[in-house]
Formats: structure tokens, sequence, C-alpha cells
């Protein structure tokens, strides 16, 4: 074989693998990305800006976009670390409601990801005209406090506030309650900050700052009948006898102690018969009575106490 033929197919040789190469190459960088693109679902909150003077949303829209993405794994890795918004302008939306088409350009998302699908597709909003609105502050309670306790008064300073809002929102409104306020196990007044529990879309238009709430708290007062509570005599060494020998009373205060009085036998009632000779009287009785009580009544008045002039053995009066 001769040098010209082998240079040939020398050559040949060369040509033929450097082709074979050149298509292996370009087959992996054709192939390769696509065998590492992934899909995958991410929430995109929305912005809502530029709405027009005057007015306002009338209700909640859509918090944000449902959006299926695919890309390079390691690019879709980085979504995250984006935080990504859409921008959605109402500069030229009018009174009502609007259907408004979701422009996937307005996502600024990275080069090599591509949205598959936006869900949804267009956001439904409804502007209203703003109003304000003076209304009173109710102050909310919720629980009870120790028992023989109740609350007497729940006043919110300012008492009333100007809310600001849409207006099919806030013309029903007659007054606005404060967040509840717990007083469980509560025995003292007190006072508190706190919110206002608005409805989404309104505000507090004046006076700007706090809302104070001052709770008062009181024992529960209540009147409670005592009867047929004996009648005794004090201070004579005489025998005695007193008619009726029992009596009614009435007592006013709070209802703990007046349940433990009830409960300990702890009224006495005597007439006094210091200094009196043997004979018949007519007397009062008298009581003491625990702190933060009143009596209210007695049945009967009078008492017809008739004293002997003989004296008991040991001074034992009966």
């Amino acid at each position: 074989m001769t040098r010209r033929k082998l240079d040939y197919i020398f050559r040949h040789q060369i040509t033929k693998w450097v082709v074979i190469g050149a298509l292996a190459g370009a087959s992996l960088v054709l192939l390769w990305p696509s065998a590492t693109l992934i899909e995958t679902n991410m929430f995109i909150p929305i912005d809502i800006g530029k709405i027009p003077s005057g007015l306002t949303l009338g209700g909640p829209p859509e918090k944000g976009l449902d959006v299926r993405v695919r890309g390079p794994e390691s690019v879709i890795e980085t979504l995250p670390d984006l935080k990504l918004h859409y921008p959605l302008d109402l500069s030229g939306t009018n009174v009502g409601m609007s259907s408004i088409p979701i422009e996937p350009g307005r996502i600024p998302l990275p080069r090599k990801i591509s949205i598959i699908r936006i869900t949804p597709a267009n956001l439904t909003v409804n502007l209203e005209h703003v109003m304000e609105k003076k209304v009173p502050v109710t102050v909310s309670v919720s629980g009870k406090p120790v028992a023989g306790f109740f609350v007497a008064d729940a006043v919110a300073k300012p008492s009333f506030v100007t809310l600001r809002g849409p207006e099919n929102v806030l013309g029903p409104i007659e007054n606005t309650n404060t967040k509840p306020i717990d007083v469980s196990g509560l025995s003292e007044p007190f006072k508190k900050e706190i919110a206002l529990d608005l409805a989404e879309g309104l505000d507090i238009a004046a006076p700007l700052g706090i809302i104070l709430a001052e709770i008062l708290i009181e024992e529960q007062i209540v009147i409670k009948i005592f009867r047929d509570i004996p009648v005794e005599g004090q201070d004579t060494p005489y025998l005695y006898t007193i008619t009726p020998p029992s009596i009614d009373i009435e007592v006013k205060g709070p209802v703990n102690i007046l349940e433990k009085l009830y409960s300990d036998n702890g009224i006495k009632v005597y007439v006094d018969l210091k200094a009196l000779e043997p004979g018949v009287y007519e007397k009062h009785a008298a009581m003491t009575l625990p702190v933060k009580t009143a009596l209210v009544g007695v049945n009967p008045e009078i008492f017809t106490v008739k004293i002997s002039s003989q004296i008991p053995k040991n001074n034992d009066n009966k």
C-alpha cells in the first residue's frame, strides 16, 4: 500500500471521529438541560396599589396567586429567597366589580424559569366610595369574675371613634366593639389598652392613639332574710322570759359575707337587761352585724320581757 493511500485513510478516520465527537457533544448540550428541569408550585402574594382617589376596596381580594413554574432545579431552589410579589395596578378601575386579568410579565421571575399555569387567571375586585362615620365604642368582656363579684361597668376612652372604610361595609355599622377582655377570676377594677375588633377594610380615622378600657368589678350586693333567730337577754342576774322568743331580720350586704353568715349561724340577737329590776318591759333587740352589711328590717320590732325576782343558781338565766 502506498504512502499516499495510507495518509488518505488516516485523514478519513480522524475526520469521522471528529464528526462523531461533535455530534455527541451537541447531543449532550441539548439533552442535559432537559434532564434537570423540574416543576413546582409557588404562592406569590398580591400587592394592591394605585387605587383611584376617593375609592377603596369593598371586600377582601385574593391574597395571592398559585403559580406553577418550570426550570433548572438549581434555579428553582432560589425562588423562595426572592420574596416575589405580584403588583396589581387599580389606577384605571371604576366603582363596582371588575375582573382584572393576570399579566405573567409582571412576575419578576429569573430568566431560566417559565410559567406553566397561574391560578386564578383573573382577579375580581370591588371598589367602593370611601366614607367616614362616628360610632360609639363598646367594651367586650369575656369570662366571669370571682364568685360573688360581677362586672358593674365597662367604659372605653375615648367613647366614640371615627371609622373610615368602604361604604358597603361601614354604612350598616352603628357601633364598634373592642377585642374581648378576659375577666376570669378577677375581683378588682382595672384598666387595659385594647384594640378595636374592626371588620377587614376599616380603620380608625380619629382620634388617633390607643383605646383604654376601664373595667369596674364590684361585689354582688344582695338582701337576705334570716328567720327564727333566738333572742336572748343580756346582763341580768334574774330569770327572764322574752316574747316572742325569736326574730326575723333582713340584711343587705355582699353575697359572700351573707352566705358565710348564714352557714355559720353568725348573727346573735339580744335584749339588754342591764340594771333592770324585776318587772315587765317593752324592749328593742340589738345585734352586731359584719362590716359591709346593713340592717334592712326586723320582725318583730318590740319584745316583751318579763323579769322574775328569782335569781337562778349560778346566775344561769333561761
